[in-house]
């Protein structure tokens, strides 16, 4: 996972993802979600090792950022 350190119970924040798009890390119209008890976890990136358990499913950026409340 791309955050060090991140706890199984530490949930990605909105200022976390604004500064991964802010430094061009997140690109484009979609993004790879690792959620957790259906809950934004993480994000991966593109080559980033994913854990056998995590479960990815791709998703507009758009969306994760109303569901961190970004849209505010």
């Amino acid at each position: 996972m791309n955050s060090i350190g991140k706890e199984n119970n530490i949930i990605l924040t909105y200022d976390e993802f604004k500064e991964a798009m802010d430094n061009g890390f997140i690109k484009g119209d979609t993004v790879q979600i690792v959620r957790k008890n259906g809950k934004i976890h993480d994000y991966v990136l593109d080559g980033e090792r994913v854990e056998p358990h995590e479960i990815l499913s791709l998703e507009k950026v758009s969306d994760i950022i109303k569901e961190l409340g970004g849209d505010n």
